[in-house]
């Protein structure tokens, strides 16, 4: 009875005190500011600030327990990092922070009283936390995340205090290696467990790269850059001729010549096909008698925009083949066969779905089947919604792509749910397994 009852005090004060916040900025919103001097409009905004870190630092300690009791995954989503971004909107480096402030807070004793004390801001403490669980994930069996954080600590608390918030997110990213770098072969080691690649596109179109790597790792990149980067031509426009330009186009071309040989070095895609690009578009798209302007963008099987003008581009200079897909009024694919032929239906005769459906599937979802999910497509399993042990058939309207986390979910509430009634058949040869329902 008494436990219960102070759990119901505790939700009433957090109710209380979330209905004061709103009362707060109610008053806030009222305040004519039109009439207040330069100085007072400063010194108000960055008290704002401050109190919406207090918030968020708050929001991280919550997070941190949601999540500790299972709450992403009971709603359905693979991560913290992936509810905040269906359940709160936020852009996935807003949710990758605060995710992992709510991890990692508990480490941070020393940075969050330097906080509380005024000595840093709230954007201090979250390059701090990704510093150390960066650090935390990299290091050394021996380097507990308790161990990285009380030693991580001190330093870069100096690095907030003295410097700017670029040196400090400079000295976080490379933390570990100073905490775990007494010898040369300690620190290769190290950089070797830190190195990443990151992929993204702006908001704004531009495609995004960041690396770090090992020396090794980058002795091969930079020769493959230089063996296909384009000689300087002094006939070209002077930004053509930059080196990073040519880098660049380098990588590219090293990255065309790869796709190109991928099938002769065992390569394939999920379901056997050939390695190619996939870019999914509507007909106006890439009918050259709508004009590029006001014809709709496409995208890739990642969720990389193109524009109608790039789409029409790659399909000149590579020779694209297009693959049209007829989806009738009720939204499903009115196509029977592939245009080489291959029934898009298997029915009992197959139980893998095929590249061609594959293909299929990346052109009507843009992510990962299940709800609030925004895994792309190509990293999907196609899955059968009703079970192959069940009777399922390896159809159209019985398949969908998921990622592994909600095909491995599903699979499992089905493996709780009683023994499966039917050894699935081997698949047929040269095709490669790919998991399924």
């Amino acid at each position: 009875m008494g436990s219960g009852e102070a759990g119901s005090g505790g939700a009433a004060s957090a109710a209380q005190a979330l209905e004061s916040i709103q009362a707060g900025l109610a008053m806030l919103a009222a305040c004519d500011i039109d009439a207040s001097p330069a100085a007072d409009m400063g010194e108000e905004s960055a008290l704002i600030i401050r109190a919406i870190g207090c918030l968020q630092l708050e929001a991280a300690r919550r997070l941190g327990r949601f999540d500790a009791l299972g709450g992403p995954a009971a709603d359905g989503c693979p991560s913290l990092t992936g509810w905040l971004g269906r359940r709160c909107r936020l852009r996935p480096w807003e949710a990758r922070q605060l995710s992992t402030l709510a991890a990692r807070r508990p480490l941070l004793a020393d940075t969050l009283a330097a906080f509380e004390g005024s000595e840093i801001e709230f954007g201090d403490v979250a390059t701090i936390a990704e510093g150390i669980d960066r650090a935390a994930d990299t290091m050394t069996d021996s380097w507990t995340p308790e161990r990285v954080a009380q030693t991580a600590q001190p330093a870069l608390l100096e690095f907030a205090s003295a410097g700017t918030p670029g040196q400090l997110r400079k000295a976080a990213t490379r933390i570990a290696v100073t905490l775990d770098g007494e010898t040369a072969e300690r620190r290769r080691r190290q950089i070797e467990r830190q190195s990443f690649l990151n992929v993204g596109q702006g908001i704004d179109g531009i495609g995004l790269l960041s690396a770090e790597m090992g020396a090794e790792d980058l002795a091969i990149v930079e020769k493959a850059i230089d063996a296909f980067a384009p000689a300087p031509n002094a006939e070209l426009p002077r930004w053509q001729n930059l080196p990073g330009h040519r880098r660049l186009r380098g990588l590219v071309t090293a990255c065309q010549v790869a796709l190109k040989a991928a099938g002769r070095h065992g390569y394939r895609e999920r379901g056997g096909a050939p390695v190619r690009v996939h870019v999914i578009a509507s007909k106006a798209t890439v009918d050259p008698d709508v004009p590029a302007a006001q014809a709709p963008a496409g995208r890739t099987e990642f969720g990389t925009v193109l524009t109608a003008a790039q789409i029409r581009e790659m399909i000149q200079r590579h020779h694209a083949g297009i693959h049209q897909i007829f989806i009738g009024p009720d939204g499903s694919v009115a196509d029977r066969f592939t245009a080489n032929g291959q029934p898009l239906n298997w029915g009992r005769t197959r139980r893998l779905f095929s590249s061609d459906q594959r293909d299929i599937y990346l052109a009507l979802h843009d992510t990962c089947a299940a709800e609030g999910c925004d895994r792309p497509p190509a990293w999907a399993d196609i899955d059968h919604k009703q079970p192959w042990a069940q009777g399922g058939r390896t159809d159209l309207d019985n398949g969908q792509p998921l990622c592994r986390w909600h095909n491995l979910q599903k699979q499992n509430h089905q493996d709780r749910a009683g023994p499966t009634r039917e050894k699935p058949p081997d698949p047929p040869d040269g095709e490669p397994p790919d998991s399924d329902g």
